[in-house]
């Protein structure tokens, strides 16, 4: 039996492991290896040809902690403007665009020593969506990602992005990335990565509702057959450390038994405390981290994403709306970072199905507790309940959803394949559908005749209403959710189950 194993690293800043600080280089030692390390490759002024040799010697003393590593660039989110001395500009383009351009070299220095897993694009998918938010609110302003078309046109700037992506992802390649990686603080762009080339990768804790995160992203692994990352977050909002040391903990133990190829924390800096005499000692992170190492580096398992089969399915345009807009704070209300791009009813479908299917236990309003509104004052929790589920775009093909039982149709729209497909399994294999008028074909839409209704088809159902709130559908549906303090994950190899415990922070596994 093949032993897919969690893959487990850390994550940390190439100035830290130049300057030789203990929190790069001691973890990996105290827990007697570790898998990866995710580096933080700082975007500096200095000439290229200097950069390049601090690449280099980078990657020889990554080569003794870890069998590879992930170089990781995140500095143009937050600056305006970082060039080289010698003239290199690492993130403004010349078409007015901010997005990180690499030096030619710069990767394959880094892969001197034949060890480089990936480049990472940290929160490459809020940069997009916001517009480069960080440098907007430091006063140097409003600039995308990537050129927007402004003309109202969401299939339109749905074709553009993807397009943009595959010619960023193949100049990435190009300049030597072995594979891209996202990493998402919002649950959204998880399968326009992945169908572009780019691995999703979730955040846990932050301000997340980590298995709903989960859900989103291994849709989109299972649906692109890609990998899936984790990254375990210990910031919450402007907080570093944010979460305690056991959510950090249990949210390693999720990514274990949810079947993550790889998982990191962010970051190790925290996993350290100064002690009375001012030094920098190992503290209760630091020991829980190198608890879970020990327990679970090299752990057979028998299973990963690609083999989740998902009872639970939602299908919708990822159109990148999460909660944001009309709330207190900083989230525009835009989707693709375009402001011609105002949020519509039916973008919002799609947070209702997630507040359903999770017995309420997300919000109304948002996906991430990001949003400042009434639920996002609750004290932050790591699971919610959720029923064997996953999200799927609206091209997923019928080989994806023959596992499911229950199938949510919501968004601005469904591919002629993909809603073929859905009759198909309503008829053949008892599928039942909830969807809006709006998404059915003329032959079911001429049913219609409430504004909620059933129509029996074959073997299966088609539950066809004017707002996925109503409770009627919530008490219709209630035999499929599961129950209330539980995580249910089927594999082609059986099923976890995971009670939830302590105010949402912790699991355990039900035997």
């Amino acid at each position: 039996m093949e032993n897919k194993k969690l893959l487990i690293g850390y994550n940390n800043f190439e100035g830290h492991c130049l300057a030789g600080r203990p929190d790069f280089f001691e973890p990996a030692r105290i827990c007697g290896g570790v898998d990866f390390i995710n580096c933080h490759a700082d975007q500096g002024a200095e000439p290229v040809p200097e950069q390049l040799e601090k690449a280099k010697l980078t990657a020889q003393k990554l080569k003794e902690l870890c069998d590879d590593f992930i170089v990781n660039f995140e500095g143009s989110n937050f600056e305006r403007d970082i060039v080289t001395e010698d003239g290199h500009d690492w993130a403004n383009r010349p078409d007015g665009t901010h997005r990180v351009d690499l030096p030619d070299g710069f990767l394959d220095a880094m892969n001197n020593e034949g060890t480089l897993a990936a480049m990472m694009y940290d929160e490459f998918e809020h940069t997009i969506i916001n517009r480069n938010l960080s440098i907007r609110m430091a006063k140097k302003g409003d600039i995308p990602v990537f050129p927007v078309n402004g003309d109202g046109d969401l299939d339109a700037a749905a074709e553009t992005l993807d397009a943009q992506l595959r010619e960023y992802v193949a100049q990435l390649k190009a300049k030597g990335a072995p594979a891209v990686v996202g990493e998402h603080v919002f649950p959204v762009l998880f399968h326009r990565f992945a169908s572009c080339g780019i691995i999703p990768n979730f955040k846990s804790q932050k301000e997340s509702i980590s298995n709903v995160q989960f859900s989103i992203a291994a849709g989109a692994a299972l649906e692109y057959g890609t990998p899936l990352f984790n990254c375990v977050d210990l910031w919450y909002r402007m907080t570093f450390p944010g979460h305690s040391p056991e959510e950090m903990y249990n949210n390693l133990k999720f990514a274990y038994y949810a079947g993550v190829n790889r998982v990191y924390v962010e970051a190790s800096s925290g996993f350290y405390s100064k002690n009375e005499a001012g030094e920098e000692v190992f503290n209760r992170y630091g020991e829980l981290y190198t608890q879970f190492v020990k327990e679970y580096r090299g752990k057979e398992r028998a299973y990963d994403v690609q083999d989740y089969r998902p009872e639970i399915g939602v299908i919708r345009m990822d159109d990148t709306f999460w909660g944001q807009g009309k709330c207190f704070g900083f989230w525009r209300g835009i989707l693709f970072g375009d402001p011609s791009l105002k949020i519509k009813n039916e973008n919002k479908e799609f947070v209702r199905v997630m507040n359903l299917i999770t017995h309420g236990a997300t919000g109304n309003g948002a996906l991430a507790l990001s949003k400042i509104e009434p639920h996002s004052l609750l004290p932050h929790y790591s699971f919610a309940p959720m029923n064997g589920a996953a999200v799927f775009d609206e091209k997923v093909p019928k080989d994806k959803l023959e596992s499911l039982k229950l199938c949510f149709l919501c968004g601005h729209k469904v591919s002629k394949e993909t809603f073929a497909a859905l009759k198909e399994l309503v008829r053949e294999n008892g599928l039942t559908v909830v969807t809006t008028g709006r998404l059915l074909d003329a032959e079911l839409y001429a049913k219609v005749n409430s504004d909620f209704c059933e129509i029996k088809d074959g073997e299966g159902v088609w539950i066809v209403v004017n707002d996925f709130r109503t409770p009627k559908l919530r008490t219709r549906v209630r035999g499929f959710l599961g129950p209330k303090d539980e995580i249910r994950l089927p594999f082609t190899t059986g099923t976890v189950r995971l009670k939830i415990k302590d105010k949402g922070n912790a699991i355990e596994v039900v035997e």
